[in-house]
C-alpha cells in the first residue's frame, strides 16, 4: 500500500494475543500502532495522540466496545475518528447497532489480515477524502489562504477576545484596482496569477497572527487584533507599496509582466459593542472612500464622515443565472479553479454527507443536544460557503453563534430559515445531478 502518510491507529482489545497480532500486521504494513486492552486506557490515548483509525473489540470489561463507541460519536473533537469494530461474535443485532452508531466497518475474528487490510484501507480512503472536503470548506482553492467561511468564523473569535479584554482590534478591506482590465486584456489565467501573487504578498506582509482571507472574487480582508488604528495604517501602507513594486510574471519568461495596486478601508473597533459585522460594513464604506479617491492608498473609517448611501457600495456577486437554486455557481465553481465536472462531485459530497443535516440538527435542538447541535450548524456553515451557498451560509453563520452563546430560546426561530434554505438547495441538487446521486 503507497500510504500518503504513517497512519496512526489505535487498537482496542482486551485479549492480549490479538492485539499483538494486530500491531504486528498493521506495523508491517507501514502504520503506527498504539494498543489499549481497555476502554479507560483508549481514551487516554485518544487525549494524547491524534489518532486517525480505532480497531474496537466489541465486548470487553469495563466500557464496551459499544460503549465506547458512542462516547466517541457523542464527543464533538473525537466522533470523526474512522471505527472498525472486531468481534468473534456474529450476533446480527449487535453488527447493526454498532453500524448505527456510527462504526464505520465490521470484522470478524479471527480475522484474516488481508481482508481487515482491505478494509481498513477502504475506510483511510473515506477519510481521505472527508479531510479534503473539509479542508475545501476552509481554504480558498486558488491562493491558500481562508475562505469567506472560514476567515468569518476566525475573525469573530477574534472580536468576542477583543471585546472580552477590552483591547482594540482592526478590519482591514483589500480590493485589487481594475482587475476586471486584467482579465479582459490578459485572460483569466493572468488573473489567477495575480490573484495568486496578491495572497502570497500578503502572508509575506501581515503578522502570524493576523487572519488574512479571500472573501469575494478580488477582494480579501485583514483582521489584525490588539492593534491601533494607526499600526495598521502603516501596515496596510507597507502592503501597498510592496505590492505596487511587486512584478507579476504572467508567462514562466521575464518578458512578461505585469504590476496591480491595491485600495484599502480600515475600521477600528473597541469597547463592548463592536461587532465583526458593523467593523465589515465600515471598512467597506472607507474602503469605498479610497477608491472614488484616486485608488492605491489606505482610509480609515471616520464617524465625522458624511454618510455613504449604501447602494453605491452593493456588488453584484452572484451568477447571472443560478445553476441550482440557492447556489451562487460563480463562486462554488471558483472556489475549485471553474472546473465543473469537480464542482459536480463537491456538490454530490455536499448532498450525501448533508441531505440529512435538517432532520439531525431539529433531533439535536428538540432533544437539547448541545454537542451534536453545535457540531451540525458549524460543519453545515463551512461547507456550504465553499459549494457557493452563500445565503444558507448566514442562516447557518447567524444560528452557529447563537449556539457558540448558548442561546437555546432562539435556536428554533434561527433554525427554521436555515431549514427552508437547506431544502431548496437539496432539491436542486437532486433535480441537476440525478443520474449522479
Amino acid at each position: 500500500m503507497n500510504i500518503k502518510k504513517q497512519y496512526n491507529i489505535l487498537a482496542v482489545d482486551d485479549a492480549k494475543d490479538t492485539l499483538m497480532l494486530l500491531e504486528f500486521d498493521l506495523a508491517e504494513e507501514g502504520y503506527q500502532v498504539f494498543t489499549a486492552d481497555c476502554g479507560e486506557v483508549a481514551l487516554k490515548i485518544l487525549a494524547e495522540q491524534n489518532i486517525d483509525l480505532i480497531l474496537l473489540d466489541m465486548y470487553m470489561p469495563g466500557i464496551s466496545g459499544l460503549a465506547m463507541l458512542q462516547k466517541l460519536k457523542a464527543h464533538p473533537v473525537l466522533a470523526n475518528i474512522s471505527v472498525i469494530m472486531l468481534s468473534a461474535s456474529d450476533d446480527e443485532d449487535q453488527i447493526v447497532a454498532a453500524l448505527e452508531f456510527g462504526a464505520d466497518d465490521y470484522v470478524t475474528k479471527p480475522y484474516i489480515p488481508k481482508v481487515l487490510l482491505a478494509r481498513l484501507r477502504t475506510s483511510l480512503r473515506l477519510l481521505e477524502k472527508t479531510l479534503e472536503l473539509e479542508s475545501l470548506a476552509k481554504t480558498d482553492f486558488l491562493t491558500g489562504i481562508n475562505n469567506r467561511g472560514c476567515f468569518d468564523d476566525l475573525a469573530h473569535k477574534a472580536v468576542s477576545l477583543a471585546k472580552r479584554n477590552e483591547l482594540p482590534i482592526v478590519i482591514a478591506m483589500l480590493d485589487i484596482d481594475f482587475f476586471k482590465a486584467v482579465n479582459d486584456n490578459y485572460g483569466h489565467d493572468a488573473g489567477d496569477k495575480v490573484l495568486i501573487k496578491f495572497a502570497e504578498v500578503m502572508s509575506e506582509c501581515f503578522r502570524d497572527y493576523d487572519i488574512i482571507g479571500r472573501v469575494g472574487g478580488e477582494e480579501f480582508s485583514v483582521c489584525m487584533p490588539n492593534t491601533s488604528a494607526e499600526n495598521a495604517t502603516i501596515a496596510c501602507d507597507r502592503f501597498r507599496e510592496r505590492l505596487e513594486n511587486t512584478q507579476i510574471l504572467l508567462t514562466d519568461s521575464q518578458a512578461e509582466s505585469i504590476t496591480v495596486t491595491v485600495s484599502i478601508g480600515l475600521s477600528l473597533g473597541q469597547g463592548a459593542e463592536i461587532s465583526l459585522d458593523d467593523l465589515l460594513k465600515k471598512s467597506d464604506i472607507s474602503l469605498y472612500q479610497a477608491k472614488e479617491s484616486g485608488r492605491n492608498q489606505v482610509k480609515l473609517y471616520s464617524d465625522e464622515v458624511v454618510a455613504i448611501d449604501e447602494s453605491a457600495l452593493s456588488v453584484d456577486k452572484k451568477s447571472s443565472s443560478e445553476k441550482y437554486p440557492g447556489i451562487d455557481y460563480q463562486i462554488g465553481v471558483g472556489n475549485v479553479l471553474g472546473d465543473d465536472s469537480l464542482f459536480a462531485e463537491i456538490l454530490v459530497m455536499f448532498y450525501e454527507d448533508h441531505a440529512q443535516d435538517k432532520d439531525k440538527i431539529q433531533q439535536a435542538i428538540a432533544t437539547d443536544d448541545q454537542d451534536s447541535c453545535k457540531h451540525l450548524v458549524h460543519t453545515l456553515k463551512g461547507v456550504a460557503c465553499s459549494v457557493g451557498a452563500m445565503t444558507l451560509f448566514e442562516y447557518a453563520k447567524a444560528l452557529d453563534v447563537a449556539i457558540n452563546l448558548a442561546e437555546k430560546e432562539s435556536y428554533q426561530a434561527l433554525f427554521n430559515p436555515t431549514s427552508l434554505e437547506l431544502t431548496k438547495i437539496m432539491s436542486g441538487i437532486e433535480e441537476e445531478l440525478a443520474d449522479k446521486l
